[in-house]
């Protein structure tokens, strides 16, 4: 057989018995008397073949695997998350499968979800032109999304309250004295982004302060673009004395664009983001910030898709949407000026 795993079929003809035979020893069924079963055990240790998670697969239904899709692994923020996911998993006695959305075709995604391969899918980076987590929840296995949300999505979702987060900020930059103020955002493709910037825009409006369209900027969630939105925005005659940016990443790329133009953080230009990022709070960013709760989104998150795994033979009760509370974090890129408690 080589370096082949070894089939049912395999190990039957080498212990001389039949392929059920093999079945009732992985199951460990009594059905089978013990010199046969001592023969079969036997070819088995030869074969360096471990049965364990076979043998749950077949007398459980479940394989023990939790299947991740997400996109952008290398971004700060999402390698952060799928760390955090692998570490849950592993505590709990669960393997990790990962699927790059980004780079699997379509296709192989949509095969993969009709295999059955694993007991539940965890999705991180819904969007809301993709029909792949409702493809998922329709094929009958548990799913769950974490960190953005879809509407009207029939299956459980935990994110952070993006649109409330924003809100604190806009509310914090305004209370501050600014009033023209500019966003640098993305496509509104996802909920982050648009929970975000309507959020931010909700807190100017109450405040009576425009946000004019010449003072918006829209590209991908990368510093590419934060830097040459910074660089537009702030070489005008009239520039803007604070930024929001809907990501750390476009936020690091506002604070590197700035600099390159010789505009000083905090005291020509103050520059907030959304995320807190590990890099956020390094001294080379210093970067004011609305945290994710990353690690909660997390935790409750695999728990709701255990709990949905765990009930699956029974009537599956109503969808949740759970949304955690994400907290303004004040560095230096605002002057460190407090927070104003209302």
């Amino acid at each position: 057989m080589g370096n082949r795993i070894p089939t049912s079929r395999d190990l039957a003809r080498l212990a001389g018995v039949s392929q059920s035979t093999v079945s009732r020893v992985l199951t460990n069924s009594p059905r089978v008397n013990a010199e046969t079963r001592a023969r079969v055990l036997k070819v088995l240790e030869e074969a360096n073949y471990t049965p364990h998670a076979l043998a749950r697969a077949m007398k459980t239904g479940r394989t023990g695997s939790i299947g991740v899709f997400m996109s952008r692994v290398t971004s700060p923020f999402h390698s952060t998350m799928l760390d955090l996911i692998g570490r849950r998993l592993s505590d709990l006695g669960l393997q990790m499968i990962l699927w790059n959305v980004e780079h699997d075709p379509q296709e192989t995604v949509r095969q993969v979800i009709h295999q059955r391969l694993v007991d539940g899918f965890v999705f991180t980076s819904a969007t809301f032109s993709s029909e792949l987590h409702t493809l998922a929840l329709s094929s009958g296995t548990p799913t769950v999304l974490l960190h953005r949300g879809v509407d009207d999505f029939g299956g459980d979702q935990v994110l952070g309250d993006n649109w409330q987060g924003a809100y604190d900020l806009g509310r914090y930059l305004v209370q501050a004295g600014h009033t023209e103020i500019g966003l640098v955002t993305s496509p509104i493709s996802v909920s982050t982004a648009r929970d975000r910037e309507q959020g931010f825009r909700a807190a100017l409006a109450d405040a009576g302060v425009r946000l004019p369209q010449r003072n918006v900027r829209r590209g991908p969630f990368n510093h590419a673009d934060g830097h040459r939105s910074a660089r537009s925005l702030l070489a005008r005659r009239s520039p803007p004395t604070a930024i929001f940016a809907v990501t750390d990443m476009l936020g690091f790329g506002v604070l590197d664009g700035a600099r390159s133009l010789g505009v000083r953080v905090p005291d020509d230009v103050w520059v907030a983001a959304f995320d807190n990022t590990d890099m956020a709070s390094w001294e080379a960013f210093d970067l004011t910030t609305v945290d994710q709760p990353v690690q909660g989104i997390v935790e409750a998150g695999i728990e709701r898709l255990r709990h949905r795994i765990a009930e699956s033979s029974s009537e599956p009760t109503a969808a949740t949407v759970t949304k955690l509370s994400c907290e303004l974090v004040v560095r230096g890129s605002t002057a460190h000026t407090p927070v104003e408690r209302t």
